[in-house]
């Protein structure tokens, strides 16, 4: 990128604020985790869904508008604002750096840089994994069960959510938090935000199932999966999409003193490190 963009480049980057990716690979589940842990993790005004439900993925992103080609994995928890159902996502790790500063920068995803993000399909099924400073934080073995076509999916989505309304495409409701450290190195340079984002995806083929998924989450010194406990799976699934990354929108700004502890989880924190000396030359 230029250090500085005419006018007709600038309009350009304007028109491509909505991210567009083609032939996504993504595997998708859902599980059933501890309600106790939900509470203590989602930080006010969010609430957690009446089910404690997560939900994790791993996606290959082999082409984009925005010039990015890259692999990622998140995990969530279900929750709700305004008695509208999302997903709250706890870390995002990705495989390149523009996708990490346009997932944080402009919507406040939790996004780190990973080592390695795979998904590989088999003749039976799906293995994915995710490693971070060399610790393997997800793992994913999930074999197919069943095909179906993307309106029967969705018929199956809605199944989870009787009363909400028919869903028209598969779409996905993130609740983000953006907010920015303060200069000073205390606080926030400004009021913390909560952003809503939706991102839609269309079916190229027909969308492979299981329920009979292998999950597994790790911690390491500096990521805390493992202290989501996995259940008990209920879905699982992996397609091919073209996915649509609609722009956020501000639902309203939040009390800094009370978001404050949840305002680290971007940043690696490794443990105390011996007392460093300084040399002493002769």
């Amino acid at each position: 990128m230029k250090f500085v963009l005419e006018d007709e480049a600038l309009a350009k980057t304007i028109l491509h604020v909505e991210g567009q990716f083609f032939d996504a690979k993504i595997a998708l589940i859902a599980f059933m985790t501890d309600r106790k842990i939900m509470k203590k993790l989602i930080p006010k005004p969010l609430k957690p869904a009446q089910m404690p439900i997560a939900t994790a993925f791993i996606a290959e992103y082999p082409r984009t508008n925005f010039g990015s080609v890259y692999n990622e994995a998140a995990l969530s928890l279900n929750v709700e604002y305004d008695g509208i159902p999302g997903s709250y996502c706890l870390l995002m790790p990705v495989t390149e750096d523009m996708a990490l500063i346009l997932g944080r920068e402009f919507l406040g995803f939790p996004k780190k840089i990973a080592d390695k993000i795979s998904l590989e399909e088999t003749d039976t099924g799906i293995e994915g994994r995710c490693v971070r400073h060399d610790v393997e934080l997800i793992n994913l073995t999930m074999p197919y069960e069943k095909e179906v076509t993307e309106e029967e999916f969705l018929n199956i989505l809605h199944s989870f959510t009787p009363d909400a309304p028919m869903p028209e495409a598969f779409e996905a409701v993130n609740y983000l938090f953006k907010y920015f450290g303060s200069t000073t190195g205390t606080g926030f340079e400004y009021k913390p935000r909560l952003i809503k984002q939706v991102t839609t995806l269309r079916a190229l083929s027909k969308i492979k199932m299981s329920s009979k998924f292998e999950f597994k989450l790790k911690s390491s010194d500096r990521d805390f999966l493992g202290e989501i406990p996995v259940k008990s799976p209920i879905m699982g699934s992996y397609g091919i999409y073209n996915m649509t990354m609609h722009a956020g929108e501000v639902l309203t700004e939040v009390n800094e003193t009370e978001f404050l502890p949840y305002a680290f989880s971007k940043i690696d924190f490794m443990p105390e490190a011996e007392e460093l000396k300084p040399e002493v030359k002769m």
